[in-house]
This record gives C-alpha cells, sequence and structure tokens, in this order.
C-alpha cells in the first residue's frame, strides 16, 4: 500500500511541477511577444523618422525619434522579462518531492524483489542464493 501512496505522490508532484513550469513559459512567450510587437513598431518608426529626415521640415523627424526612443526602451523591457530565469519555489519543490516519493519507491521494490525469493524458496540455501543474484541484479538496474 506504501508504494501506491508514493506513486501517487510522485504523480501529484509531477503534474504541480509541469503545470507551474508551463506557467511560467507561458508568461515568458507572451512579454517575448510583447517584444517582437514593439521590435516591429521600432522598424516601422525609424523608417517613418528615416522618410521624415529627407522632409524639409524637422519637427516631424524628432518626434518620430522620440517615439522611436520609447520603442526601444520598452523593448528592452519586454525583452529583460522574457528573459528572466522564472525561479518557481513551488515548482522545484514540487520536483524534489517528486523525487524523493520515486527514490522511496525504487527503494521499496528493490526490498520486495530481494525478500521475494527468500519468502517462495522451499529451502533456505536456494532462497538466499536467489536472494543474492535479485540484490544484485537490482542493485545494477538501479544504477543506470
Amino acid at each position: 500500500m506504501r508504494l501506491l501512496q508514493l506513486a501517487r505522490t510522485a504523480w501529484d508532484a509531477e503534474m504541480l511541477h509541469l503545470r507551474r513550469q508551463a506557467r511560467a513559459h507561458g508568461f515568458q512567450a507572451g512579454y517575448a511577444a510583447a517584444a517582437l510587437l514593439f521590435a516591429i513598431m521600432l522598424l516601422v518608426m525609424l523608417h517613418v523618422a528615416g522618410f521624415s529626415a529627407l522632409a524639409p521640415s524637422q519637427g516631424p523627424v524628432w518626434a518620430a525619434l522620440i517615439v522611436g526612443f520609447v520603442d526601444l526602451v520598452l523593448i528592452a523591457l519586454f525583452g529583460f522579462l522574457a528573459r528572466r530565469a522564472g525561479h518557481d519555489p513551488v515548482a522545484i519543490e514540487a520536483k524534489l518531492v517528486r523525487q524523493e516519493a520515486v527514490r522511496q519507491m525504487r527503494d521499496g521494490a528493490a526490498r520486495a524483489a530481494v525478500l521475494a525469493p527468500l519468502l517462495r524458496s522451499q529451502s533456505m540455501k536456494k532462497g538466499l542464493a536467489g536472494a543474492a543474484v535479485t540484490a544484485l541484479a537490482v542493485g545494477l538496474l538501479s544504477r543506470r
């Protein structure tokens, strides 16, 4: 019964970890999309500024450059928010809980695999030899 509880705990922790990770990636994608939008607007404004620079009046040039500078600041802000590593403490704790539950499940399964030949055997000598072989096999497989 303990093995099933550990499996359920590992499953719940993994689901919480994946949900929180997906949420963080969603926010990062949103910020990256906003940065891309402002980058496109910056390119448009720089084109307008270049066109306006050729015009005889200097009024539109300065206005376009100011708007372009504001766009540049917004690109930097959203780009910073998108690149920021989202270290969610709840997701990290859920991952640690899952890893511990899986480790305990493996330990329980290994103990059961070692004790099973002892309990099934007719003679103690065969049981000990079977347990030793099983323990060796489980030990080798669990290190992978």
